[in-house]
């Protein structure tokens, strides 16, 4: 007797809907690092991404959710010097003409402010859809948001042009990113790493990341679905949820790892809570963000670390100028001493540290923030979100995440005597591993161990030869991208004899239902990609100024069948929450019919996002604010030569008050 689909026991179709399993064929995709290098603030590393036909742009990696670009408008807003040129900008109208691109009727707009340790003001974006090329791998209708007119406000009350954007690496819970809209079904748009993975590309919805170094040379490494082992030294923190949420700093400390000491001291705490009654001993909440540059932290603990170094405050930027032509500065930034933060995790049992070389903050200001180059140590005191340990920090930290089970790990990264890549297969449910390796060694031949002579010198102390240190990195940046043989094994379990009397019963259970849509129109793109019918993924469709396309003002009733679930009818969306809504649960393998992803909610006919890093204002297509209780921070429109026109709102992120 024929067994019908429907007949199957609820047990057996709640199993399927969230079993997905391994292929043999995933493997990690590793990010292509650009030749060059950018920002005012660093210079910084950055990854290459190809949007479009052939648009390749270089991004700082880092965002949750939508990846942040800067147009080809931004410049015409900045014609005297658009610095956002080296890095590549996004031509949205380019991308039309191409027909890959479009708003694919998304009416929801974010704020400008894509970092948490730096303001950044302005208009609100435009969210957009368009083709990625990342590695090896194309990601189809990523979800973007375009930026055409936001700036960065510092205390000075200028606003300076941003030069790079941040590339979105995933957010805890999410397959892809779901906004509603006025005319009924959810529009879905890709978030890279859940693409990936539901397309078993990649055995698990996951980055791993340490971004490197410009000086010493650091070459950076980034992997969708894995991990480089030999990235991660020592004891690793784990955390749940956002991996941009506060996190517990417990305090910061000036350290000698070997030779003399450049101070009258060899070790010296408490400085996270010095001067400041306000930070207890529970220590201070501190986000982590590959899009910020700085160590945005309060003022109190800025001057408590510059007491000791040969720095100057400069107001207006809220940063410290090192005084080059002090000795001691010589000695500082070339000795093997560091800057070291304590960290608890959440099992509240043990602290960790993460040591940052004094090599790594001797980093460079330029134009549009200076008019000569100068070296900065980059404690920032302005106004931000949150405090946040940014690039500069993320020079000596690995950070990954496993997003489908909101894990995420945070560990000390090694120094420029980096071994080869020891690339490891994340799986769902996995955690990441640390290597054998020694981290004081690996700053061998890059860091000079001062002699008691040459600390009590009043000569200067010369860089050390980059000879060795080089050699090393060579041979790390040509290394193999080959899997350990312990992933190998790990992933050819997960398509083991236990799984395949799960994999028999749901590919019958959907081909009885791809019997029942055949008559369906043709279903979205890359529904063939992955092994789930998504008749529940409402691709957003081209732009309407696209060759063949309607204008949307034309459109009377519903949309084409293109936006339209032909089953929406019988699955009704769920009741809409309150804004904002909770982070969903991940979303696996669905019955047919269903939502792929349903991690947002409609609220109404007002388009959301989930809730991230930042809280962000919802507008409707005729400008309408979306009401919330968020509470918006006012600023004067600044008057210098930095500012945008009087026109530009500077109101339109939300952040804490200033740090004191």
């Amino acid at each position: 007797m024929a067994i019908s689909p429907l007949s199957l026991p609820i047990s057996l179709i709640s199993y399927l809907a969230i079993f997905r399993p391994i292929s043999a064929s995933t493997a990690p995709i590793a990010a292509t690092w650009s030749d060059s290098t950018f920002g005012p603030d660093g210079p910084w590393p950055a990854v290459e991404v190809t949007l479009g036909e052939d648009q390749t742009i270089a991004l700082f990696p880092g965002r949750e959710y939508q990846t942040f670009l800067l147009t080809t408008d931004y410049c015409n807003q900045n014609r005297t010097a658009c610095y956002a040129n080296q890095a590549g900008l996004y031509n949205d109208a380019q991308s039309q003409v191409d027909a890959t691109g479009s708003t694919g009727y998304i009416q929801y707009q974010s704020g400008p402010n894509y970092m948490s340790g730096v303001d950044v003001l302005g208009q609100l974006t435009n969210s957009w859809v368009d083709n990625m090329k990342f590695g090896g791998a194309t990601i189809p209708n990523v979800s973007l948001s375009l930026i055409k007119e936001s700036y960065m406000a510092y205390p000075n009350g200028q606003w300076y042009p941003l030069s790079v954007g941040c590339l979105g690496i995933g957010a805890p819970g999410t397959v892809n990113q779901s906004f509603s809209n006025s005319f009924g079904p959810l529009i879905n748009a890709s978030v890279i790493p859940g693409y990936l993975w539901a397309h078993n590309t990649t055995a698990s919805n996951s980055f791993g990341m340490h971004i490197g170094s410009v000086n010493p040379k650091m070459p950076g490494s980034f992997y969708f679905g894995g991990y480089d082992q030999n990235r991660i030294v020592g004891d690793i923190l784990s955390y749940q949820d956002d991996y941009t949420k506060g996190i517990t700093l417990k305090d910061i400390s000036i350290k000698v790892i070997d030779g003399s000491s450049p101070w009258e001291f060899d070790s010296l705490g408490g400085l996270l809570s010095s001067g400041n009654s306000s930070i207890t001993s529970g220590g201070l909440q501190v986000s982590v963000d590959g899009c910020s540059p700085y160590l945005s932290l309060p003022k109190s603990t800025c001057d408590a670390i510059a007491k000791n170094l040969p720095v100057t405050y400069n107001e207006d930027l809220g940063l410290y100028y090192w005084n080059t032509g002090d000795v001691k500065y010589s000695h500082i930034i070339n000795s093997a001493s560091v800057l070291e933060f304590t960290f608890i995790g959440d099992s509240n049992t043990k602290n960790v540290s993460i040591s940052v070389p004094f090599r790594h903050l001797n980093l460079t200001l330029t134009a549009p923030l200076v008019e000569q180059p100068t070296q900065y140590f980059p404690c920032y005191t302005g106004h931000s979100k949150a405090y946040t340990l940014g690039r500069a920090f993320l020079q000596d930290a690995f950070v990954g995440a496993d997003w489908g089970t909101k894990s995420w790990w945070l560990a000390q990264a090694p120094g420029p005597n980096i071994p080869s890549a020891n690339v490891v297969e994340l799986a769902t449910g996995g955690s990441v591993k640390a290597s054998t390796n020694d981290w004081k060694e690996s700053w061998s031949g890059s860091w000079t161990p001062l002699t008691p002579e040459e600390a009590s010198s009043s000569s200067n102390v010369s860089a050390p030869s980059t000879t060795t240190a080089a050699a090393n990195i060579e041979t790390a940046t040509a290394s193999s991208t080959g899997l350990s043989s312990g992933a190998k094994a790990g992933i050819g379990a997960g398509v083991g004899v236990a799984g395949a009397g799960a994999i028999a019963a749901l590919g019958f259970f959907f081909f009885m239902r791809r019997r029942k849509a055949a008559a369906a129109d043709e279903a979205p793109p890359n529904a063939a990609a992955h092994s789930t019918p998504e008749q529940g993924y409402y691709a957003p469709v081209k732009n309407p100024t696209s060759p063949g396309m309607t204008d949307a003002s034309t459109i009377s009733g519903q949309p084409s069948a293109l936006m339209s679930n032909q089953q929406y009818s019988q699955y009704p969306q769920p009741y809409p929450q309150p804004y904002p809504v909770q982070y969903p649960q991940q979303q696996y393998m669905q019955p047919y019919g269903q939502q792929y992803s349903t991690e947002l909610p409609a609220v109404g006919n007002t388009p959301t996002e989930l809730p991230g890093s930042t809280t962000y204002d919802p507008h409707m297509l005729d400008s309408t604010q979306v009401s919330h209780a968020s509470p918006q921070t006012s600023y004067v429109s600044p008057h210098s030569p930095h500012s945008p026109n009087p026109g530009a709102d500077p109101a339109q992120s939300t952040g804490q008050p200033g740090h004191t």
